[in-house]
């Protein structure tokens, strides 16, 4: 995204230029509370200290800003169209979380099969807005770009694709939601910037889980009773926060070995440093990263799921390979859902539709980044001696 007018030489310089920015790409100006400025302070302080970037950089980071801005100013202006979205309820809603490349993509787009569920799509959840019938989708402006998007995205990088599947029809992460505060794993992971990490992982994200909470009830305002399926990977590191706002959630939780989740991971995130970052891009920093944040997820999550059992259901990557039918059946038992034949039948066809994506075509290992199996052993040999993995 091109901007219309140089950036300043320092990223802490453009807060104006970004907020008249975002004002003049969407059509209106209320940016609701100040409590996202600290988090967005800090983040383009970070960037101008962090990053060395490429014009090409400095153009995709600020669009990346500019994405969290208007997302904001589409949540205000959906509240204050639609006040009675605070008489909807979220009740019960089934949330996937693991540590990434755990199955939780899978998970979400064979459970999204199911018409009993609604999920937050990938064309919607930057953009929260009541959502339209879906036969009005290819009409909406932001629905064409995000599809266009992609699919530039497609072309510029075929094999990000393949690694993790998104489409701007389907259910997709909150992430893309949970940016308006700026108070996120996303910038940190993204943008390669330590100095927001070590102040972002100080920050308590529970109003982050309110806001979220909010714009679901705007988006599903015409199908108020129609139960979430959400997912998000960094829910792992406030599971305290998702069950204070959501404390009817059935947790799913997905596990894998370690050994295998690291270098996955970051063999996906390095796709958009080296984007955003080119040559610079430092795929050990990378490793680092990943192999500390992790940890300190699965320890934070492991808390909350021995004092909520009664919340979760722990689901193994092996058996969601293996069995995934099976796999999904015991899912629906655990949480008293009914899995009738049509379903079941578009999640084989699913499945059989899909099968060139399962695990075994995308190469890499831990030395790529700066890791081996036996420190990854080492530092989370706990998790993988409860879960045996």
């Amino acid at each position: 995204m091109a901007t219309t007018q140089a950036l300043p030489a320092k990223f802490a310089d453009a807060e104006e230029m970004l907020h008249q920015a975002a004002a003049a790409q969407v059509g209106f100006q209320d940016f609701g509370d100040s409590d996202y400025l600290t988090g967005l302070r800090v983040l383009l302080q970070a960037i101008d200290r962090d990053l060395q970037l490429s014009e090409v950089g400095r153009e995709r980071v600020y669009a990346t800003v500019l994405r969290a801005l208007s997302g904001r100013l589409y949540s205000q202006k959906g509240w204050a169209e639609h006040p009675q979205y605070l008489r909807n309820e979220i009740r019960a809603p089934l949330v996937i979380v693991g540590l990434p490349r755990t199955g939780t993509t899978t998970l979400q787009k064979l459970m999204s099969l199911d018409p009993q569920f609604q999920g937050l799509e990938y064309w919607i959840a930057p953009n929260p807005m009541v959502r339209p019938p879906r036969d009005q989708w290819h009409h909406h402006p932001l629905y064409r770009n995000t599809v266009a998007a992609l699919e530039a995205a497609d072309r510029e990088n075929p094999m990000a694709r393949l690694i993790h599947d998104v489409a701007a029809d389907e259910p997709d992460e909150c992430l893309y939601m949970m940016l308006q505060r700026f108070v996120h794993n996303t910038f940190g992971a993204s943008l390669a910037t330590p100095t927001y990490d070590e102040w972002w992982m100080a920050q308590d994200e529970t109003p982050n889980y309110y806001r979220h909470r909010d714009n679901l009830k705007l988006i599903g305002l015409n199908q108020p009773d129609k139960r979430w399926l959400l997912r998000n990977i960094s829910h792992l590191l406030y599971l305290d926060s998702l069950l204070e706002v959501f404390p009817d959630a059935n947790i799913i939780f997905t596990h894998r070995n370690p050994v295998a989740v690291l270098p996955s991971v970051c063999s996906l995130i390095m796709i958009g440093r080296r984007a955003i970052l080119g040559p610079k891009a430092d795929a050990r920093a990378c490793g680092r990263r990943e192999f500390d944040l992790w940890r300190i997820g699965i320890d934070r999550a492991l808390k909350i799921r021995d004092r909520y059992p009664e919340r979760f259901m722990d689901v193994y990557f092996r058996d969601l390979v293996d069995d995934s039918i099976g796999t999904l059946h015991a899912i629906y038992r655990r949480f008293g859902l009914t899995l009738d034949e049509a379903t079941e039948r578009r999640m084989r066809a699913w499945l059989d539709a899909h099968a060139h994506t399962r695990p075994g075509f995308h190469k890499y290992t831990p030395e790529q980044y700066g890791l081996t199996a036996e420190q990854i052993r080492r530092k989370y040999a706990g998790y993988i001696e409860r879960y045996r993995l």
